[in-house]
C-alpha cells in the first residue's frame, strides 16, 4: 500500500535529518512556533466550520498537480479568501515538497501554516 510505503520512506528521512539537526534546534523552532500568537487550536474552535487548506505541488494518485507552482501566490490566496490554517507538503518524493514551501508560506500569512 502506498501510505505503508510513504510512512516507511518518512522514517529514513527523519532518521537522517535528526543527524543534521540539533534537538536545540528543534526546541527554538517549537519555542518560535509557540510565540506566534496563531495556536491552531484557536484557529480551529471557532464554531461553524474550519478550513486547512493544502498547499502541494504533487500526489502519489495525482502526480504533478502544477508544473509551475506558484506556492506562495496559493497561500496568499487562502489567506485572503478565509482559511483557518494551511497545510505544507513538505514531503520530497512523492509530494514534490520542500522543507522552504514551508518556511516561505509562514512568512507570508497571517494564519497557522502546518507541515
Amino acid at each position: 500500500m502506498i501510505l505503508d510505503q510513504i510512512a516507511a520512506d518518512t522514517r529514513l528521512r527523519v532518521e537522517a535529518k535528526k543527524k543534521e539537526i540539533s534537538l536545540e534546534e528543534v526546541r527554538d523552532a517549537q519555542s518560535m512556533e509557540k510565540n506566534t500568537g496563531f495556536p491552531f487550536e484557536t484557529a480551529l474552535r471557532k464554531p461553524d466550520l474550519s478550513f486547512i487548506c493544502e498547499v502541494k505541488k504533487a500526489s502519489p494518485s495525482k502526480g504533478i498537480i502544477a508544473e509551475e507552482f506558484p506556492y506562495l501566490q496559493i497561500a496568499k490566496e487562502y489567506n485572503e479568501a478565509g482559511a483557518d490554517a494551511i497545510s505544507c507538503l513538505t514531503e520530497p518524493k512523492y509530494f514534490l515538497g520542500k522543507d522552504e514551501y514551508l518556511k516561505e508560506i509562514a512568512k507570508e500569512v497571517k494564519i497557522p501554516v502546518l507541515r
